[in-house]
């Protein structure tokens, strides 16, 4: 199978000839390890069989993604990942960075949500030319748009987590508001890109934290869940949702909405990923649930070869499972254990020689 084959085939909770790889993001230090610089490149070598594309969105005028750029700012600049390099300042939607680590949100009031509701700016969110170009090269490919611009975790981080569970209390109207406004962007933004050529879209939307979700069942059902659904009516291909931490409680609703997989089960968070393979696999397509806090950060790759064959125990009978790291391909991660997790997978993850 070629690695579109092997995807479509696994997200139809079918078996492929092997359990698919898929990063979100990966750190500019592998890619110029790996790839001299190229992106495509590194995928490659790695054995990826999904191409991500991302949204591009601003901080005082810099992009994200400037880490990658080959020319990124100093590592004390840098101190959040290559996503967001050099953000100083409030960004488009209201949250504060500082060297490009996030430190709290800068919405208050209405006034706040007006002036921190970005222009849809499309043909400047994506390089159109460099998607037609992989396209054109690339074809045997799946494509998925990722970006963490859900509605409800990126409300939360414009407000700033304390603030927002104040104003779960007494600005319950200004969180819906903006809740509905980033909806809105979330979809125009998402249904451009299917138009350039995006078969999945993944809604990055943190709402964990370790052990528990950011907040209760009953305000996500409320806050969360009907956006979830609008979004999954209103844009044509397959959404999966992302988040880290603890997020189990919500799944049902989730499903519910109509999300189609998960990205990101953290074991370190307590996601249990052969409970949640056997209570929600015939629902959701599983993407993650391999350690990138410890297991990837250390350099005794027989632990690296332990976790893979855990994550395939675990999630991959009956397809409907992706191997990927819970979160991203950080800095902190081991460049040889990231490449064994690779080497790996090639060798176990066939379904004719299950683990």
């Amino acid at each position: 199978m070629n690695p579109r084959e092997r995807v479509l085939t696994t997200i139809r909770h079918k078996e492929p000839d092997r359990v698919p790889l898929f990063f979100n993001a990966i750190d500019a230090k592998f890619v110029k390890a790996i790839g001299n610089g190229n992106m495509v490149e590194t995928w490659k070598k790695l054995g990826v069989d999904v191409f991500a594309m991302v949204r591009k969105t601003w901080c005082e005028g810099i992009p994200s993604g400037l880490g990658y750029s080959p020319n990124p700012p100093p590592p004390e600049e840098s101190l959040g990942g290559s996503g967001v390099a050099g953000w100083n300042g409030i960004d488009e939607f209201g949250r504060r960075w500082k060297h490009g680590r996030y430190i709290g949100g800068a919405l208050a009031t209405q006034e706040d949500l007006l002036k921190y509701s970005p222009e849809l700016r499309l043909n400047e969110r994506y390089d159109k030319s460099l998607i037609d170009l992989w396209k054109k090269d690339y074809p045997d490919y799946p494509y998925i748009l990722f970006s963490h611009t859900g509605p409800l975790g990126l409300t939360i981080e414009c407000f700033g987590f304390i603030e927002f569970c104040y104003a779960l209390f007494d600005k319950r109207s200004l969180i819906e508001q903006s809740v509905e406004s980033k909806t809105e962007w979330f979809i125009e933004t998402s249904n451009y890109a299917v138009d350039l050529g995006i078969d999945i879209v993944i809604m990055g939307d943190d709402m964990g934290f370790k052990g528990h979700g950011y907040v209760s069942p009953s305000d996500f059902k409320e806050l969360a869940f009907p956006h979830y659904r609008r979004i999954v009516d209103s844009i044509p291909v397959p959404v999966f949702w992302h988040s880290e931490g603890y997020i189990r409680d919500y799944i049902p609703m989730a499903i519910e909405a109509g999300i189609k997989g998960i990205h990101g089960i953290e074991p370190a968070a307590g996601m249990d990923m052969k409970e949640i393979k056997k209570e929600f696999g015939k629902d959701l397509v599983l993407l993650g649930n391999m350690d990138g806090n410890q297991i990837l950060c250390q350099s005794d790759l027989s632990l690296v070869r332990e976790e893979v064959d855990r994550c395939l125990r675990e999630g991959m009978e009956g397809g409907g499972y992706l191997l990927s790291i819970a979160g991203s391909a950080h800095e902190s991660i081991h460049l040889e254990a990231l490449i064994e997790m690779c080497r790996y997978l090639q060798e176990v993850g066939i379904y004719s020689k299950k683990v």
